[in-house]
């Protein structure tokens, strides 16, 4: 399989030459400005730049780059707050700030490529695997981290990224360096490898980060960085049972996918498999351990994940990494446009308000203000919808949201489950019908001052779904006992069963007291 990696042309007559003194590039780190964490990520850019620009001597290339890369990796988890936990779509300023992270690993991704480049073309070099190792898992980490500020925009990285990234373990496999002891400042316990970054960024797309809310992308990019080494990589035999083995086709420009859903005829040559089923029986571990209310003493999760709710996160990630999941019903296409409360709080709003929400727009504010948005296709549990360039409405994986089309009159509830940021910049979203109607209400707790919106879901008995409460994730807890207050009662009722947690809200079963 020929290599062809995305590199920078070569500047052969510069007017600056690259430095590649050490105390000067110590001196050059020091003055940095790291309170503006844009600037200083600019000033590094273009110190890398150079670099890359001109034809410099291995050895040189690579000392350079290693004292320049924990610097780097400083900037960017000063970057990445202003982007991570932000709102769809970005605001302007939240994406100078997420585009000053992909331009400074793309650097360091074409500084190390380069250094690839120039150990192959060596006539002698008596440690080639071990330097291989060490240049290929440098490129293949940048390659990580710009598909996961991808991820954590809701775009989907380029099919060029998949490309290299199967390119460079390939040239690893190759030098027999995928399994190599690699020194690295930026990993768990200081060592990593070509096989456990590259497993790190397959699994991080496996786990389908474009239904999970951004802080759990950060989780679960953390989490697996600490039990990586359950998964393997092995080339291609024979397969007892599917479940939890993915096919990696080195030779493609795509993710890897479930082996049970492949359709073509597997090449021992290019195609390797992912298997992920220790991986799986290490988190099983550890939601048993966190439904027993114990926190694993292995390192694997912080010490408030209890309160942090890593036990949903789990969950949802041991369901990826397992049986591949089969789409429950089939979509149609439809051209129409639905008007749309996104939040708790704009929710709240427009149910209150009725259909005459929308005849009020001047007298409602920015954050509850309902917005319209284009139906693209429908399916017996929920909607695609694509936002109008002309709305400013935002919205959060697991938001609840109030939808009202022009086929019918009241205002039904969904649940923002997915997003996607496609190549034209549009916000595409995916809803989970769950009511066709709510109360919005006001709750407090009974030993408490704290109140809140809340809405009140009925029972619908034909689908064997108790009447339950939606409120903001930590407001209240199973025992709790609410007065609740509409429009024109009150009554009090005692929360239940947990029906469901997502980042944005909480939902429970409730009885009437």
């Amino acid at each position: 399989m020929p290599i062809s990696l995305k590199l920078p042309s070569l500047d052969n007559n510069p007017i600056l030459l690259a430095e590649t003194r050490a105390h000067k590039i110590n001196e050059f780190i020091q003055k940095l400005p790291f309170g503006d964490p844009i600037t200083a990520a600019t000033d590094l850019i273009d110190e890398l730049q150079i670099l890359n620009s001109q034809k410099v001597a291995f050895a040189n290339r690579l000392n350079a780059l290693e004292l320049y890369r924990p610097t780097a990796d400083q900037i960017y988890q000063d970057l990445t707050p202003h982007f991570s936990n932000a709102s769809l779509p970005l605001t302007k300023n939240e994406q100078a700030f997420a585009d000053a992270a992909l331009q400074l690993w793309q650097e360091f991704a074409f500084g190390y490529k380069f250094a690839l480049v120039d150990l192959q073309n060596k006539i002698l070099n008596l440690s080639s695997s071990r330097a291989t190792a060490q240049v290929v898992q440098r490129a293949i980490h940048a390659l990580k981290e710009i598909a996961l500020i991808h991820h954590l925009g809701y775009r989907s990285p380029p099919a060029s990224l998949w490309s290299e990234l199967h390119q460079l373990y390939f040239c690893a496999l190759q030098n027999t360096a995928e399994k190599l002891a690699v020194a690295d400042p930026l990993a768990m316990s200081d060592v990593s490898s070509v096989n456990l970054v590259y497993m790190q960024a397959l699994l991080i797309a496996l786990a389908d980060p474009q239904h999970l809310a951004n802080s759990d992308i950060l989780k679960t990019n953390t989490y697996l960085s600490k039990i990586i080494s359950q998964a393997e990589i092995r080339p291609l035999g024979l397969i007892e049972n599917p479940a939890g083995v993915f096919l990696v086709a080195l030779d493609s420009d795509k993710p890897p996918t479930p082996f049970a859903k492949n359709k073509e005829i597997p090449d021992a040559a290019t195609d390797i498999l992912l298997v992920t089923v220790n991986l799986a029986r290490q988190i099983h571990q550890h939601i048993k351990s966190l439904q027993n209310g114990v926190v694993p003493n292995d390192d694997c999760l912080p010490v408030n994940a209890l309160e942090s709710h890593y036990l949903d996160l789990l969950t949802r990630l041991i369901k990826n990494f397992g049986k591949a999941q089969q789409r429950l019903f089939t979509r149609t296409k439809k051209s129409d446009g639905v008007e749309l409360g996104v939040g708790l709080m704009a929710s709240h709003h427009v149910l209150r308000e009725g259909g005459n929400s929308f005849a009020k727009p001047n007298n409602t504010s920015g954050s509850i203000k309902p917005s319209r948005w284009q139906v693209l296709n429908v399916s017996a549990g929920g909607y695609a919808l694509r936002k109008f360039s002309s709305s400013q409405a935002s919205a959060h994986i697991g938001d609840v949201v109030a939808m009202k089309s022009s086929k019918v009159l009241s205002w039904e509830i969904a649940v923002l489950r997915w997003a996607n940021v496609n190549d034209l910049n549009q916000l595409d979203v995916g809803l989970e019908l769950i009511s066709p109607s709510a109360t919005a209400i006001t709750a407090k707790l009974e030993n408490s001052a704290m109140e809140g919106e809340a809405l009140l879901l009925p029972e619908l008995s034909g689908l064997k779904q108790a009447a339950s409460i939606i409120t903001a994730r930590g407001f209240c807890k199973v025992g709790d006992v609410l007065k609740v207050d509409g429009d024109n009662n009150s009554s009090k009722i005692v929360v239940n069963e947990l029906v469901e947690r997502t980042a944005r809200f909480e939902r429970y079963q409730y009885s009437l007291i």
